[in-house]
């Protein structure tokens, strides 16, 4: 084979592996502004952290649900978490229970199925601010009776277990709601920050 055709197929070819590298390093960066975007844009998916760690101890506590029947507003189920040393953990350990609903066939989920909690923060005078998502709001079935069942549930469920937090303030989408659904009832500014430790039956 002639020296310059040799030469010209070296040429080539280094320019073939030289122009490879460049486009997967495009690709990787523009991976990378997604990856980037995306975080930027969900501000509450942080990764996912444990809520306790293996030494920690059990903890029995009384999570108020709404009752099927209606004839009272809440009734209570007796479960266990783990006394995390951060009380916000301990705070979101509860918080599950109620979205995943009670055991009890007598009880209902306060909490619609696909809503989730965002964020939970606690003040230092007591107050606990529970961030929810949409979903609270959207697929909530909304009436007086059923808002107020599920703000009880949830602020019982805090208040009572958790002696340190007094108050309890709910939100929804990272801001304050009037109602879950639009009905003529005050519910988070109502009931959402005040003192209802001992508003319910056992």
């Amino acid at each position: 084979m002639p020296r310059h055709i040799k030469i010209g197929l070296i040429v080539l070819t280094i320019g073939f592996v030289v122009s490879v590298g460049f486009f997967v390093d495009v690709v990787g960066r523009i991976q990378s502004l997604v990856n980037d975007k995306d975080t930027e844009e969900n501000p509450f998916k942080p990764p996912v952290q444990p809520l306790f760690s293996p030494t920690d101890p059990p903890m029995a506590v009384k999570i108020f649900f709404p009752t099927a029947g209606g004839d009272v507003l809440l009734g209570s189920e007796d479960q266990t978490i783990f006394k995390s040393s951060d009380l916000i953990n301990q705070a979101k350990q509860i918080l599950k229970i109620l979205t995943d609903g009670p055991k009890t066939e007598s009880l209902t989920a306060p909490i619609p199925r696909d809503a989730k909690v965002n964020e939970v923060f606690i003040s230092a005078d007591g107050v606990a601010f529970v961030d929810f998502t949409n979903a609270i709001s959207t697929n909530h079935p909304g009436g007086i009776l059923n808002e107020q069942a599920t703000i009880y549930s949830i602020v019982n469920s805090l208040t009572y277990n958790l002696r340190d937090i007094q108050q309890v303030k709910i939100l929804v989408g990272g801001a304050e709601k009037e109602t879950f659904r639009p009905l003529p009832f005050v519910v988070a500014a109502r009931y959402g920050s005040v003192d209802l430790k001992r508003f319910s039956t056992s």
